[in-house]
């Protein structure tokens, strides 16, 4: 199975912010998590899980403190999808 280009995970990572989200939101990658789309933390958890299923990886908790920006989320997830081993 191909690795998805970075574009496709942006919009991946776009598509479950607007999924978990409460509100209607129009994410860009320069948006913040909390200051720009009002996310609480029990949402950056909710979105955590939902990139691990939908990209297949774990994302350390440790990493999630410093990540703040939707450009940050997707090339964390993007460097996550390439480190993990190919079946």
């Amino acid at each position: 199975m191909p690795l998805p280009t970075p574009a496709v995970i942006e919009e991946g990572v776009i598509e479950v912010l607007k999924s978990v989200s409460r509100r209607p939101i129009q994410p860009a990658l320069t948006s913040d998590l909390v200051a720009d789309l009002g996310f609480d933390s029990l949402q950056v958890l909710e979105v955590i899980a939902e990139l691990e299923d939908r990209f297949d990886v774990s994302i350390p908790l440790n990493d999630v403190q410093a990540t703040r920006t939707v450009a940050q989320v997707a090339a964390q997830v993007a460097r996550l999808v390439e480190d993990r081993p190919q079946a």
